[in-house]
């Protein structure tokens, strides 16, 4: 499926059939990087709609740096597919969840939000400034692969040792190689940029619909904190943790991460 937006059209993947369950996915990765659990929340009744952001993958388009317009493609995507619609998203792609919900709550029925990077900036750690620096070097001399290899690494860690990103398969790999030119431009220093530093956290507190937040058991603890800052502004929000996975959980726990999603997907049913 093509899905017409503004100034382009978006490759989108469709499963199952049930109410719409949009799935967004993170910085460096696209529609495929969900893998078999689009069958699996398939299954739980849903017409899973898994598309690639504006500039990765199949979804042709210079790389974009200002996330209004992610935001505003996934309003553009729900509107196509059926609204209100159950959301799902991973990393940045809750970041462009929750701001979406914030700016167009009649599209949804549910979000379930995973390890989102909300305002990651702001809550930013010495390692993570360490790694944005050593991308910043990679991506100077001319190294785009080994600088976005840089941050995902950093981004899948472990919290007792070790990354998620070192034992992806090389297919998986490949795509995020292959998307590197949107990471770094997403990494560049932007008032609009990925970590949505501009939309102020209380307005979280007006999305209408169950919020879900996931959290991987083995994720550095920059995941957690951030998640502690929203949890205390937005009324019910619950909290599930995958344990033995880390911030790709979809990848890692996959079963798990299915059901423990259903479970969010079921709050606002």
């Amino acid at each position: 499926m093509r899905i017409p937006v503004h100034g382009t059209t978006l490759a989108c993947d469709e499963y199952g059939s049930g109410t719409p369950l949009v799935l967004v996915h993170g910085t460096g990765a696209q529609a495929s990087s969900w893998g078999g659990t689009v069958h699996d929340l398939a299954a739980g009744g849903h017409r899973v709609l898994a598309y690639d952001r504006r500039g990765y993958g199949r979804s042709a388009h210079p790389p974009v740096r200002d996330y209004r317009v992610h935001v505003a493609d996934l309003a553009a995507v729900i509107d196509h597919v059926g609204a209100p619609a159950h959301v799902l998203g991973w990393s940045s792609g809750g970041n462009t969840a929750l701001a979406c919900a914030v700016e167009r709550p009649e599209l949804f029925r549910s979000l379930v939000v995973v390890e989102a990077p909300w305002h990651g900036l702001r809550g930013a750690s010495p390692s993570l400034l360490a790694a944005l620096a050593r991308a910043k070097a990679d991506q100077v001399r001319g190294r785009r692969r080994e600088a976005a290899a840089t941050f995902l690494r950093w981004a899948a860690r472990w919290a007792d040792g070790g990354n998620g990103f070192d034992p992806l398969p090389p297919e998986a790999k490949g795509e995020l190689y292959a998307n590197a030119p949107s990471v770094l431009a997403e990494l560049g220093v932007h008032p609009y940029g990925l970590m949505m530093e501009h939309v102020p956290t209380a307005r979280l507190a007006r999305i209408p619909v169950p919020v879900t937040w996931l959290l991987g058991g083995r994720s550095i603890g920059w995941y957690a904190d951030l998640h502690r800052r929203v949890a205390t502004v937005v009324p019910g929000l619950h909290t599930e943790t995958v344990d033995g996975a880390g911030h790709l959980v979809h990848v890692e726990q996959p079963e798990a991460f299915a059901k423990a999603a259903l479970a969010g997907v079921a709050r606002g049913a």
